[in-house]
């Protein structure tokens, strides 16, 4: 019954006073308020300073330190006083205090003294009192201890979350891998296979025209396609062996690159200018050349690849053994005309 006395006295203190004034016949407001009047243990809030003043008066705001009630209600920040004008031309300051407390109990806040200076005076103003009731944790009957609050979830940095993504790649290229061997295994692949090397342009071209002479096309009365797919075989090797694009060029303009880049000789050059042009009348023109023709064109493709295809570049060392040798041979000839010359003087004499 004492408290709740206590509290409703604390009430009607509050609300009768005013915290109103007038200075030179302009009211002066100045108002102390909490965000609410009840909190749990160790809960927080804002205790609002809010002063409305004529624009020429000046008002000082209490200077308070660490705590409130006779050190009950403690002081965790205060923020700058806000300064901001109303529409009659007055100045509204306000500034917070964010307050909590520890202990539970009804906690006494007195009124807070505020110095208003003008040109004619000086004086002391207070704000209203205020009360803050602070609520005890209920006890549990089941005795069983909990917290007060629940746990605050940190936020993850990239440190803790490393190991977890190492372990997610890992994970996958381990069943990248399983389905791999499964895979060759039920293809009865080997594991790992060896990249062929790169055969020569001219070791393909030489086995197609072997498969093109033992198909025996011309002498099956299919004469365009046996020119068709010869014409294919020397394009394909012209485009390997000196990078020109032949598949997709003219006879005319394969000849001239042919001309213009390959350093090589004219009778190469007739041979292939020959083996086209004969191909496109068949191909276009209806052609029907002569068995001798058919056969001669393809001994040319033979002759036209092994005549062009690519050599190695001999070793230094065999041009300087060679050139030692020829010094010698050169020595040895030397050496035996001089035997001749006396000689010659001997039966001479």
């Amino acid at each position: 019954m004492r408290k709740k006395f206590t509290k409703y006295v604390l009430l009607l203190f509050t609300l009768l006073y005013s915290g109103i004034y007038s200075v030179s016949g302009q009211l002066v407001t100045i108002d102390a308020k909490l965000d609410t009047n009840q909190i749990t243990i160790g809960d927080q809030t804002h205790l609002t300073f809010r002063v409305v003043k004529p624009a020429a008066a000046n008002v000082i705001f209490p200077n308070l330190k660490d705590t409130l009630a006779g050190g009950s209600i403690n002081i965790l920040n205060i923020s700058p006083v806000d300064t901001s004008a109303t529409a009659d031309g007055k100045t509204v300051l306000v500034q917070k205090y964010l307050v909590t407390a520890f202990d539970s109990g009804l906690y006494y806040i007195r009124p807070f003294p505020f110095i208003l200076k003008t040109k004619d005076i000086t004086d002391t103003l207070y704000s209203r009192a205020g009360y803050l009731q602070v609520h005890t944790v209920p006890i549990d009957s089941t005795g069983v201890i909990r917290d007060i609050k629940g746990l605050e979830t940190a936020p993850l940095n990239f440190s803790e979350i490393y190991p977890y993504i190492l372990l997610a790649i890992f994970i996958g290229l381990l069943v990248w891998f399983i389905f791999y061997y499964l895979r060759k295994r039920k293809k009865k692949e080997p594991l790992f296979q060896r990249e062929r090397p790169v055969e020569p342009a001219h070791v393909i071209a030489i086995r197609e025209l072997d498969k093109l002479k033992a198909e025996k096309l011309w002498q099956q009365q299919q004469t365009k396609l046996y020119y068709i797919q010869l014409t294919a075989i020397v394009r394909t090797y012209i485009e390997r062996r000196f990078h020109i694009k032949a598949m997709e060029q003219t006879t005319d303009e394969i000849l001239t690159d042919f001309r213009n880049e390959v350093i090589d000789t004219d009778i190469n050059y007739d041979l292939l200018r020959s083996l086209l042009n004969l191909a496109d009348l068949v191909k276009f023109a209806k052609q029907e050349p002569l068995p001798d023709e058919n056969v001669k064109n393809l001994e040319n493709a033979y002759i036209f690849v092994k005549n062009t295809k690519y050599q190695e570049p001999e070793p230094v060392e065999n041009e300087k053994k060679e050139e030692v040798t020829d010094d010698k041979q050169t020595i040895g000839k030397k050496g035996n005309d001089t035997n001749d010359v006396e000689q010659e003087n001997e039966i001479t004499e």
